[in-house]
């Protein structure tokens, strides 16, 4: 066998024109380039304004796939984006075209290239004597920062020198409506026409935080100054248009607080009283407190007078308003007669006010007669014992001022109060009335006096003249 491979191989050499370069299978010994093909940075995506990843590559040549002889560099190659559009420019120029001679292999690297604000797919050609390619870019609004918007509140009100109840909240969306993460926000503490402002714990006016996975950036606690006043908060992101912003409410310390007049009301049982209970807030200087809590108290007696706020509770909280008054919600007295005090406070503040309520019985419902039933009198002589009764509401309460009406009969056996039949007489504070003496007429037996108010049922006196 290796007899037999000694023998073959010079005839094989002997095979090869007189002259020849061995070059590889098929291949001409000079392939100059007739043509370009892409090497690398197609395709590829970048953020609209960021740079792309890998520069654009292409190199010479032949159609035959084989390699190039002679000499390439100094090759020149033109790379061209769109004018307008989804497109970009290159670093180096800052425009959209730039020309790049080859290398001695016939490669050449365009510089790095940048996406500009407008997405979407486009082609960048670029163009030799040897022809033209076309590579694939596009440009994503993907991860890019579009909107930023407000997640809590955008007013809040605090008392100088005290902190504020929320951060700021902000979240950050790319133009596909996904949040955008890493962002920093920018957060900046204002200063109002009186010097009223804030900072934020442990710094200054001035905070960055950056977006979280959901897009949202929270600022540190912020604290008021001591300057009364109203000021604003901003929140951006830099390259986005606008920014959010905050109106903020350094309200100064309340001092005092006053019953609103009338401080004394009343109303009837189980009845609404006519107007709520209305404060004044003032600060140390007198003036009006607006944003204060006001907290109204009512007593929890298990008897006697009291009232509730509709809805039946015993405490309520109001907000003073630009003039410094808060007003409580409306009152509905209970079931008993009498006064009682509410109490008024304010938060942040010393002291309280209160307002004397007075529950005043309900109409007439009954009427007793007292113990001068059943006396009797000579005919002529008045009777011992003067007629009384007493008037009460539908729950017991005695009705003081109730007209009661004592009236005897026209005709046969009977009496007169001096000259009249009938008599009018106001109860007391007590509901009681009590008739002027009664005087027997000539005529002797038994009759019945009546005693009525309102619409309450008549109490009735059996009475005797005796002969």
């Amino acid at each position: 066998m290796r007899l037999l491979a000694l023998v073959l191989l010079p005839i094989a050499a002997a095979a090869l024109p007189l002259g020849s370069v061995a070059t590889a299978a098929g291949c001409p010994t000079t392939n100059p380039p007739n043509m370009l093909r892409i090497l690398g940075g197609s395709p590829q995506t970048a953020q609209l304004g960021q740079q792309f990843q890998s520069n654009l590559q292409v190199a010479l040549a032949n159609t035959n796939g084989c390699p190039l002889t002679g000499s390439l560099g100094g090759t020149a190659v033109r790379f061209v984006a769109p004018a307008t559009g989804a497109s970009g420019t290159f670093v180096s120029s800052g425009s959209n075209s730039v020309t790049v001679g080859a290398d001695a292999t016939g490669t050449a690297i365009a510089p790095p290239f940048r996406a500009n604000d407008s997405a979407g797919s486009y082609e960048i050609e670029a163009v030799s004597d040897y022809g033209t390619v076309k590579l694939n870019l596009t440009n994503t609004a993907s991860g890019v920062a579009a909107s930023i918007a407000s997640t809590g509140p955008t007013e809040q009100v605090a008392f100088v020198n005290t902190q504020y109840g929320e951060p700021f909240q902000v979240q950050v969306l790319d133009a596909n409506g996904a949040p955008v993460q890493g962002v920093s926000v920018a957060f900046s503490l204002g200063t109002g026409t009186y010097g009223a402002g804030a900072s934020f714990v442990g710094g200054g006016p001035q905070a960055a935080v950056a977006t979280n996975a959901s897009g949202i950036a929270t600022s540190p606690a912020f604290v008021a100054n001591g300057s009364a006043g109203r000021f604003i908060a901003t929140a951006s992101v830099s390259g986005l248009a606008g920014a959010v912003t905050f109106g903020l409410d350094n309200r100064a310390a309340a001092a005092s607080i006053d019953a609103v007049a009338p401080a004394v009301r009343s109303a009837r049982v189980h009845g609404r009283y006519a107007k709520p209970l209305q404060v004044l807030v003032r600060d140390v200087l007198g003036r009006p407190v607006e944003g204060a809590t006001v907290t109204f108290t009512l007593p929890q007696a298990a008897t006697g007078a009291g009232a509730a706020f509709v809805g039946g509770a015993s405490q309520a909280a109001a907000t003073t308003d630009a003039a410094g008054r808060a007003t409580s919600p409306a009152l509905v007295a209970n079931g008993a007669t009498g006064s009682f005090a509410v109490t008024a406070t304010v938060s942040g503040g010393s002291g309280s006010t209160r307002f004397v309520l007075r529950n005043l019985p309900g109409k007439p419902a009954s009427i007793a007669a007292g113990s001068a039933s059943g006396e009797s009198a000579r005919v002529g002589m008045r009777f011992p014992i003067r007629l009384a009764v007493t008037v009460t509401d539908a729950d017991g309460n005695p009705v003081s001022a109730a007209r009661v009406t004592f009236t005897a009969p026209a005709h046969g056996p009977g009496a007169r109060f001096g000259t009249r039949r009938v008599v009018r007489v106001k109860t007391d504070r007590n509901g009681v009335a009590v008739a002027p003496v009664l005087t027997a007429n000539r005529r002797p037996g038994g009759y019945v006096v009546t005693a009525g108010s309102g619409a309450a049922h008549r109490a009735a006196f059996a009475l005797v003249n005796t002969p």
